[in-house]
């Protein structure tokens, strides 16, 4: 009996596993590459979908046929690519977001005429600037105001005009051309307002219609002084005043000449009211009720109190060099007629008696040669 090797039937063994393991992975490989030859979402894969336009019912017309759009259904197992949009809130919540808190938003012109009531402490110059006009729109927007201005009293209601002018109420006799004559206005500017409701093809105004005149003003009546004769020297040899007046002095009159050097007559050296003008022939100094009131150079009172014409309580000192000064409207007088007075001294308190809109002094200059002049050429 012959004897067997022992490693033969191991060899054996060890080849059938390696071979095994040889064919295990030619076969996962074959898979592996048959599987991404396959891939249907590779895009080399994916087939590409026709469109094929399908005409129907052709209807004969004489513009182009009809025709609808039947598209071949995808393959199977193929899709078309999908689309998401991501919306990140927190992003869209740190957005820069600016606001604009200075909106303007447009005001409508105005044409109608309002109604305001007075109240305590009211001015002509307060009411205008409350409604941006001027302050003689207020009065000539009120006739009953335009030489009484003391009617400016708590509780009274006036007209407030949509802008700058003067009110009429048309009177018979009244045309438009003599309406924009007297109120210094233009024909066609009261025909273009749209508040006065005109036909411009025919433009015909009727008794008791309200029109208001654009840009207007009426002439008022001047003020004038107590004529009391200027003297030229120390002496003066004048009598009374032309007309009879609580403040009337008698005369003749003696005293101080002044030297024509004049001095503010109140503390503040500004307005509080109107400048000097034809109508207003003196200038509106701010001063409150009860403040000190000076001579502005010395001379003689030649009239002291009360006066019928506008001015209410008035000092006039004559300065026995050609000139003459005026102090209206005051609440309180220290000097009496033919009293000599000296510049700066304080000869009243300032008020608004008289036609006043309120508490101001009306301060007013006169020369014997050059008449009633404008007193912002003179103080200092």
């Amino acid at each position: 009996m012959s004897e067997t090797s022992p490693e033969t039937p191991r060899g054996s063994r060890e080849f059938r596993i390696w071979a095994f393991a040889g064919l295990l992975a030619a076969v996962l490989l074959i898979s592996a590459l048959a599987l991404v030859l396959w891939n249907p979402n590779a895009p080399e894969a994916r087939p590409t979908p026709s469109v094929v336009a399908v005409i129907t019912n052709p209807v004969e017309s004489d513009g182009p046929a009809a025709f609808t759009f039947d598209p071949e259904p995808l393959p199977v197992g193929a899709s078309l690519p999908k689309f998401e949009a991501t919306i990140d809130v927190q992003t869209l919540l740190e957005l820069p977001r600016q606001a604009n808190p200075d909106t303007t938003i447009p005001t409508r012109p105005r044409f109608e005429i309002e109604r305001y009531t007075i109240q305590p402490g009211d001015t002509v110059f307060g009411i205008a600037a409350q409604f941006n006009l001027e302050p003689d729109t207020i009065i000539w927007g009120n006739p009953e105001l335009a030489d009484k201005l003391n009617q400016l009293v708590p509780g009274t209601t006036i007209n407030i005009l949509p802008i700058n002018g003067a009110l009429r109420v048309v009177q018979t006799g009244d045309t438009l051309e003599k309406i924009a004559r007297v109120f210094h206005g233009k024909e066609e500017e009261i025909i273009a307002f749209a508040g006065n409701d005109i036909d411009p093809e025919n433009p015909e105004v009727t008794v008791g219609q309200t029109l208001i005149i654009p840009g207007g003003w009426r002439d008022n009546v001047v003020w004038t002084l107590p004529e009391v004769p200027i003297a030229t020297g120390a002496q003066r040899t004048t009598g009374s005043v032309s007309r009879n007046e609580p403040g009337s002095c008698a005369g003749p009159f003696s005293g101080p000449t002044g030297g024509a050097n004049f001095v503010w007559p109140a503390n503040n050296h500004y307005l509080s009211g109107f400048n000097y003008s034809g109508s207003h022939p003196g200038i509106d100094i701010a001063a409150g009720l009860g403040a000190p009131i000076y001579a502005a150079d010395t001379g003689v009172v030649v009239f002291s109190g009360g006066s019928l014409y506008g001015y209410g309580n008035l000092v006039i000192v004559d300065h026995g060099n050609g000139w003459q000064t005026a102090y209206a409207h005051l609440s309180q007088i220290n000097y009496g007629c033919g009293q000599a007075i000296s510049q700066g001294a304080m000869l009243g308190l300032s008020g608004s008696t008289g036609n006043s809109s309120g508490p101001h002094l009306h301060f007013e200059m006169r020369h014997i040669e050059y008449g009633r002049v404008n007193p912002w050429n003179y103080l200092p």
